[in-house]
């Protein structure tokens, strides 16, 4: 495997078929590359062979159909026999859709699989660039950049209710061609001034879009209800916070009218909670920069959770606040709204396409699209059953809206997202999630001798789960009571302290992570859980300033390796501006793009006025510039090995003998689920949860433990599990 993972040229540029496709569709971009295939015809294709030229397929009228295979270049025809043989590689940015384009919007294509495509895309990401065509080119400097009429070309040929053909627009028909020419000369150059992703990443990234294309199907009767609740849940909402403000605030989205009409109801301890900038005065009190506050996510949830945390009963102006504060927080959301995306993109009630291989650009992790799968609510309605059936059953808003409990139906909805997902007729889910996967890869990626004691707490629990778990032991030194009195309420606790403090976040981090479990802590609990944690921890503070000092070494001396625990860091002047690598222990590298210490100002977004100015070691990430600092640094490797580990599992399960009985249907960074017949639920659970724990040659010594369920739709309420 670690040989697999070799820097250097995977791919030959001779070896390489580059693609490019130019559609004309009819339904919109964002019913997801799959649906868009098949109601699309690829009018425009670009193609290379190599480092050679540029050659143009296109349709001469749009009435005689799409692309078709047989009236193909001849040389085209010729060297896709290579790819098929497995000699070669169809190369295309975001390959995703030209595949889909591939089987679905032409004529008489031959089929293909995953593994016979590249994306420069994922290949970009790998160093940190932005996903568009157009920028992640500027930023390598190559010269050939996309034409910016290509997007006006775009929507006179491509887009839906647009009339214009090549025969009533020939001069714009011959410029679009030579766009399309230039896209597939953009791309390769990309791809040559990009380092080369290893074998086995390619291989992780052909069983990603394996399961891409696989999909998972979804239950359409519940689907189409919900979608038609939320619809009417918006209306209803409108009017409820007109109710409960006096007409201060009519809809979710009058962000500035919601905070004044709360300013006046909340208490002062509430009202901090909202401030994101504090209000600043110098010597002689003059004002230099005024007080804001926002209603982002991360305020919303400490807020909610500070008025659940009051003891006793809410005054009825507090009690009006926490309505609309839950109004805005799920109605705000765009969580009801995926029941309508799943109808917008499913094909024959599947869904495909909803995740990207190295979404998140620093880590390799994957990120999600479409219906954002990674983003469901953690929580399940214990009525969950009782609100599926309501729904299916036609159940008015009035009566759904009084079901199980008087949170707002937009939260209810969105805790029904995660059960539209099913298996076939006959068939069940079975999903494993790994045990505290991140507070184990942190400590062994430390490879210190008081880490490799914590360590020793997770050995001990696999191997017997009644002794205490991390989250318990935490929750105990953190609340100063003896473990036996840990239950189960103050152990989320610790769990909350575990997952906020060991990339090195404060106080601030632990409030906002702890909001997002519902749970309240004032600014001196916070503090001090912080405290004990760090100082039952000390290898922790140890090991994130290794980190800092590693990487900025290398920074100070190019092209010597520095280590930190199990990573090192090198910094290579001459790539992309100059770059920070750090090598992980798979073997997998993590790039920070044109990193270098600069000087950086901060000043007040109202009145422009330098509050202060900092050296800081900064690097660019997809558009932008960011600082690096000892809790990122770790957080991007410890996030990156959960990565690989479940990268290397997805890939096992594709390649093994029983992926065509238990196939992958979905996973998130923690967690895999497969689908199989009932016969064999019991067979594919031990099955899963052997793959799972398993570990690779690169892991020796990290203890890895998961869990698995079988259930009849995906859940987390176990009284739906159904079996």
């Amino acid at each position: 495997m670690l040989d697999d993972r070799a820097p250097g040229q995977s791919i030959r540029p001779d070896q390489v078929l580059w693609v490019d496709f130019e559609t004309r569709g009819t339904v919109p971009i964002a019913a997801g590359a799959d649906q868009y295939a098949r109601n699309a015809h690829a009018i425009i294709m670009a193609w290379a062979i190599g480092d050679g030229p540029v050659y143009i397929e296109a349709v001469p009228d749009f009435d005689q159909g799409p692309l078709r295979w047989y009236s193909l270049n001849w040389n085209f025809q010729k060297f896709f026999a290579e790819v098929e043989r497995g000699n070669a590689v169809i190369c295309a940015h975001n390959a995703s859709f030209d595949r889909a384009v591939w089987a679905h919007s032409t004529s008489g294509f031959p089929p293909t699989e995953p593994k016979m495509w590249i994306d420069s895309r994922v290949q970009a990401a790998a160093s940190g660039l932005p996903a568009q065509l157009e920028w992640a080119a500027k930023f390598t400097g190559t010269d050939i950049l996309k034409d910016k009429a290509g997007k006006k070309l775009i929507r006179l040929f491509s887009f839906s209710g647009s009339d214009a053909t090549p025969q009533s627009h020939p001069e714009e028909w011959k410029q679009f061609i030579a766009y399309a020419r230039q896209d597939v000369a953009a791309m390769r150059a990309l791809f040559h001034r990009t380092r080369q992703l290893s074998p086995a990443e390619w291989k992780e990234y052909w069983a990603a879009e394996q399961i891409n294309e696989r999909g998972v199907g979804i239950d359409l009767d519940l689907v189409e209800a919900a979608a038609h609740m939320a619809v009417e849940d918006g209306r209803r909402s409108a009017k409820e916070l007109a109710i409960l403000t006096s007409n201060a605030v009519t809809t979710v989205n009058q962000v500035k009218r919601m905070d004044q009409w709360l300013t006046t109801l909340l208490p002062s301890d509430g009202r901090e909670i909202l401030v994101k900038t504090e209000k600043e005065t110098d010597e002689d009190g003059e004002v230099t920069q005024e007080e804001e506050r926002s209603l982002e996510r991360k305020r919303l949830e400490r807020l909610i959770a500070y008025l659940e945390d009051v003891k006793t009963p809410l005054v009825p102006p507090l009690a009006a606040a926490l309505r609309v504060l839950h109004i805005r927080y799920y109605g705000g959301s765009k969580t009801p709204a995926k029941f309508a995306r799943m109808l917008m993109q499913h094909t024959g009630g599947i869904i495909r396409g909803q995740y990207v291989f190295n979404g998140a650009s620093q880590t390799g992790r994957f990120s999600s699209k479409g219906v954002q799968i990674h983003n469901l609510m953690r929580d399940a309605a214990p009525y969950e059953m009782d609100a599926i059936d309501a729904l299916t059953g036609g159940a008015t808003y009035d009566e759904f809206a009084v079901l199980g409990d008087t949170t707002p139906v937009s939260r209810k909805l969105s805790l029904l997202i995660r059960p539209a997902l099913v298996p076939q007729e006959g068939h069940v889910f079975v999903w494993g999630d790994w045990a505290n996967i991140e507070a184990r890869v942190l400590p062994w990626l430390a490879d210190d001798r008081e880490a490799d004691e914590r360590l020793d707490i997770f050995r001990a629990v696999d191997a017997d789960p009644k002794i205490p778990d991390i989250y318990t032991r935490t929750a105990a030194g953190i609340s100063r009571i003896d473990i036996r009195q840990v239950d189960k309420k103050i152990r989320q606790r610790g769990k909350v302290v575990e997952l906020a403090c060991g990339f090195g976040g404060g106080k601030n981090a632990l409030l906002s992570m702890a909001a997002s479990y519902h749970m309240h802590l004032d600014d001196d609990e916070a503090q001090g859980a912080v405290d004990t944690w760090r100082e039952a921890n000390p290898w922790a503070q140890t090991f994130w300033y290794a980190l800092m000092d590693a990487a900025d070494n290398a920074v100070r001396h190019p092209e010597q390796v520095f280590d930190a625990g199990r990573v090192a860091y090198v910094f290579l002047p001459g790539y992309l501006g100059g770059s920070l690598l750090c090598r992980l222990p798979s073997g997998r590298f993590l790039t920070y793009r044109r990193c270098k210490w600069e000087r950086v100002d901060r000043v007040d977004e109202k009145t422009g006025a330098l509050i202060e100015s900092k050296r800081e070691l900064m690097f660019s990430r997809d558009m932008g510039r960011m600082k690096i600092w000892p809790g990122l640094l770790c957080e991007n490797i410890v996030q990156a090995t959960a990565a690989d580990i479940l990268r290397g599992t997805l890939l096992r399960l594709e390649e093994s003998l029983y992926a065509d009985w238990m196939p992958v249907r979905l996973h998130t960074h923690d967690e895999v689920l497969i689908e199989c017949h009932l016969s064999n639920a019991g067979r594919a659970s031990k099955r899963l949860c052997a793959e799972m724990q398993r570990g690779f040659d690169w892991s020796e010594g990290l203890p890895i433990a998961a869990d698995t369920v079988t259930g009849r739709w995906y859940s987390k309420n176990e009284n739906s599990w159904g079996l």
